[in-house]
């Protein structure tokens, strides 16, 4: 009896998941948003510079940038478990050295990657069924847009004329909304567009990022592009920016929004 009592303890120790209770340190700004929103945001012990949403994500403390994070300071913290994006940085390595469980996420280049990142950041929480029920939510939402305009769009990610590609989580963003990437046959993920392939491209819609609405529409020729003609330049807010440049649960909510825009009669 004690025999069978003691093997059940060590089953339990060895094999039940560590991360029910752990110490977590997310390194990206859209994996603390998927952690909040699966109901883990108490055990969040570090997180980037960046990480603003929800609010009480303000109140944890500061590891540094996504780029380049503190390690001594995460080291510090005594994580359980790091979520970090799948880049070729050097740090990964001295991350490595804190001998942590540290869960690379490949990066996402559509909202089906968003649905993957969830699943493995709930398989790592033991938050599974909540994983499921969050992308369930995500998918039935997506699927109530109805409406498409097939518009061409030009998304200007940041100032001179930074744009993103076929291969972009924007792209799909923008295909979801019912819109077509004006450069969706570049085969990259983002790069420096001229300005004058823009104006041949003539997008009917116009998504700025960084780029003020005023200073667009002083650029030559600008007023030959449709939606310049057809008041149909967007800056998005600071709230918007982050919603568009971060695959997380809340990209569902911009691109309800997108889509009110590209078919505005």
């Amino acid at each position: 009896m004690i025999k069978n009592i003691l093997i059940l303890f060590m089953f339990f120790v060895f094999f039940t998941p560590l991360l029910y209770c752990a110490r977590i340190i997310s390194l990206l700004p859209s994996y603390t948003e998927i952690i909040f929103s699966l109901g883990s945001g108490g055990e969040l012990v570090g997180v980037t510079n960046y990480c603003n949403y929800p609010d009480e994500a303000k109140k944890i403390e500061r590891v540094g940038d996504y780029l380049a994070p503190n390690v001594e300071k995460i080291y510090l913290l005594k994580p359980d478990i790091i979520f970090i994006g799948g880049w070729k940085n050097s740090f990964i390595k001295d991350i490595n050295k804190l001998h942590t469980n540290t869960v690379v996420i490949p990066d996402e280049t559509s909202i089906d990657d968003i649905y993957r990142s969830i699943r493995v950041i709930g398989k790592y929480l033991g938050k599974e069924n909540e994983a499921n029920e969050l992308i369930g939510k995500m998918k039935k939402e997506l699927a109530e847009i109805k409406e498409k305009s097939y518009k061409k769009v030009y998304v200007e990610v940041d100032d001179g004329g930074w744009t993103s590609g076929e291969n972009s989580f924007i792209s799909d963003v923008i295909s979801k909304a019912g819109g077509i990437n004006v450069f969706n046959d570049i085969k990259t993920s983002y790069f420096k567009a001229d300005w004058e392939e823009v104006i041949k491209r003539n997008p009917d819609v116009v998504i700025l990022l960084n780029t003020s609405k005023k200073s667009f529409l002083k650029r030559p020729m600008a007023y030959k592009i449709s939606a310049v003609k057809n008041k149909s330049v967007y800056m998005l807010k600071s709230e918007e920016r982050d919603m568009l440049s971060r695959p997380s649960p809340r990209i569902v909510g911009l691109i309800k929004k997108l889509n009110d825009i590209f078919n505005k009669k």
